[in-house]
């Protein structure tokens, strides 16, 4: 979906519209980053190497673990939401300028998919492009049964992991993506914050 509906004060203060909305998202998102499953590690590192290979951004989203996607889905998310609540509740100035383009990007981009593609891929495909460069000694099951390695002649490891959907995918940028989704978070918990210390100011000055 692309383009910002602007809600209502009350509705941004209580989060439903955007909620909505970005769980409209995380559907349309899910299903398109869902449409080829790979049933088994070996196939998940032919999924990847080839996205890798072409160059593919939005080929590499898809070869990534269901964890890493909906956890790149729910940034987005929370970034749509907090943009929104920006336009909605801040006034005018340089705080409301800079909050605004900051979210901007992630909220008007039209799936998680496409924002990756266009603002992640470019980076990671040029880092990643030395996991393919040979072809796998071996692939190891475990620690877990829903974790498995590509070992690599030199002794490195590329590694998969088992979504509860049964399909694998590359799990590397699974660690980092948890990371950015917690900051995605606290960043959501400030914006709600300063809203309602703008509402609060408001009150006060109306009365």
């Amino acid at each position: 979906m692309r383009g910002v509906l602007l809600r209502s004060r009350a509705r941004a203060r209580h989060g439903q519209g955007p909620v909505f909305i970005g769980f409209l998202a995380i559907l349309v998102a899910g299903t398109a980053g869902c449409r080829h499953k790979s049933k088994t590690p070996e196939e998940a590192y032919r999924r990847f190497a080839a996205a890798i290979t072409a160059g593919d951004g939005g080929a590499l989203f898809d070869a990534l673990d269901q964890e890493t996607r909906w956890a790149l889905m729910t940034i987005q998310k929370w970034h749509r939401e907090a943009y929104d609540i920006v336009l909605s509740n801040y006034p005018e100035g340089p705080q409301r300028d800079r909050e605004k383009n900051r979210f901007e990007r992630a909220a008007t981009a039209s799936s998680a998919r496409e924002l990756f593609r266009v603002s992640a891929a470019p980076r990671l495909i040029p880092m990643l492009a030395p996991l393919v460069m040979d072809t796998p000694a071996s692939f190891e099951r475990g620690p877990g049964d829903d974790q498995a390695s590509a070992v690599l002649p030199n002794g490195g490891r590329i590694l998969f992991a088992l979504g509860k959907n049964g399909g694998w995918g590359f799990a590397g940028l699974a660690q980092g993506t948890e990371e950015d989704k917690n900051r995605a978070y606290h960043d959501l918990e400030v914006v709600r914050a300063s809203a309602a210390d703008y509402e609060r100011a408001a009150a006060r000055a109306a009365k």
